[in-house]
């Protein structure tokens, strides 16, 4: 019988990881070894790794000085023995049956990758999430026509056709085990995605399936009250971008347009994190992500993820214009975290001009558009993101980052 290593790499998780740990030697699937990889937490997380130690002969405990997440991740796999591994964060958790349906679709199909989807938890309310590419079994040809050229870059601007995260995926043991070796442990922006794409790009057969058997829990941030775009993160895109176009090969490909992909990717990565650069109404204009918004325009906003955040924070600093109301439907959760969100019904009453969707995701597109046809609202007052106008090579050079290499240079003046 297959043994599933799975690898938890923790840091000051402590108020979550009794959840995600029961979780694991739970699962119906019984033949595992399960890595708990204490990264130097300072909390009580390596308490609560040593109690399941002694409770459940499966579990492994690996206690090391902090080194961030790459570093947690190699440690474990270093130690792993199972046929398959399986990552899982410590603040997530997994339905029951979550890696038995995983592992019978790995041996069912004879597949190296099995990629499902998750469920998103956010103060007790669930969403679900899903690849955008079709699920089914991918073969090496099917692979190579439908896959690789839409793995990173899928239709519309912007949408991943298959999700970055390195957890919620099963994966041939040996597929991997030199791929995580050699991502730096330097990397702390895209860490997942420097494995999850040279992996399937490796991989003879991956399997998708809409599995919602993982369960990511969506922990309030505080881009409220970050600065804005800085050095420090530049360079911190810079080295994740710049070893994924060297794993993937990006330069010499000519057949999967690598390069195009990671460019989109960067670019909507950019647009994210200048807040689609609202708070400045010159470089605005020259970028228009949203499209023309005339100076005076009433904006409602609506998403309070981190993109959603990042605009509403650069429009309270616009001269220009002027925020009438931020909504989404997650309210009531944002509400208790002190938020200014609104109940979308109450978009009906509101006064605006345009409505500025801060999301790629086509669900939340959908979203929206009903919206309107229930309350009768036209949906030309929908601004949604546009590709760059420039180009993607030249917007991300405009924005300071060579866009072959990736490396940082300063603003194009």
């Amino acid at each position: 019988m297959d043994r599933i290593s799975v690898i938890v790499p923790i840091y000051d998780l402590a108020a979550y990881l009794y959840q995600c740990v029961q979780s694991l030697v739970e699962q119906t699937y019984r033949n595992l070894e399960i890595i708990l990889v204490d990264d130097g937490s300072t909390d009580a997380a390596l308490e609560i790794c040593e109690f399941f130690r002694k409770a459940d002969s499966r579990v492994q405990v690996i206690a090391k000085p902090n080194g961030g997440l790459v570093s947690a991740r190699k440690a474990g796999l270093a130690h792993a023995s199972g046929d398959y591994a399986f990552y899982v964060d410590g603040d997530d958790w997994l339905d029951a049956g979550c890696l038995e349906a995983y592992h019978d679709l790995a041996r069912r199909h004879d597949v190296d990758m099995v990629i499902g989807g998750h469920k998103r938890e956010f103060l007790g309310n669930f969403s679900y999430a899903h690849n955008a590419l079709p699920t089914g079994l991918y073969p090496a040809l099917r692979m190579q026509e439908q896959v690789l050229p839409a793995m990173i870059q899928a239709g519309d601007f912007f949408q991943h056709g298959i999700r970055t995260y390195s957890w919620g995926k099963l994966y041939r043991r040996s597929l991997i085990d030199a791929l995580q070796q050699r991502v730096p442990d330097e990397i702390t922006f895209g860490e997942d995605a420097a494995l999850v794409y040279p992996a399937i790009l490796a991989a003879k057969s991956i399997y998708l399936s809409d599995l919602t058997l993982y369960n990511y829990r969506h922990r309030p941030n505080s881009i409220l009250q970050a600065k804005g775009f800085t050095h420090a993160e530049a360079t911190r895109m810079s080295r994740g971008f710049g070893y994924m176009a060297q794993a993937l090969g990006a330069r010499q490909d000519t057949r999967y347009a690598f390069l195009r992909q990671l460019q989109a990717y960067l670019c909507a990565l950019l647009i994210i994190r200048h807040g689609a650069y609202l708070g400045d109404p010159l470089r605005y204009r020259d970028y228009q992500p949203f499209g023309e918004l005339e100076p005076g325009s009433r904006i409602a906003l609506y998403n309070s993820g981190s993109f959603g955040q990042h605009v509403y924070r650069q429009l309270r600093d616009n001269p220009e214009l002027r925020c009438v109301g931020w909504f989404d439907r997650d309210f009531r959760e944002n509400r208790l975290l002190k938020m200014d969100v609104e109940d979308p019904s109450a978009l009906a009453g509101t006064d605006f001009d345009w409505l500025v969707l801060a999301s790629f995701d086509p669900a939340v597109h959908a979203e929206v558009a009903a919206l309107f046809v229930r309350h009768g609202l036209p949906q030309d007052r929908i601004r949604r993101v546009v590709p760059p106008r420039m180009g993607f090579a030249s917007f991300i050079e405009s924005n300071g980052f060579d866009p072959i290499t990736f490396l940082p240079r300063g603003p194009r003046s």
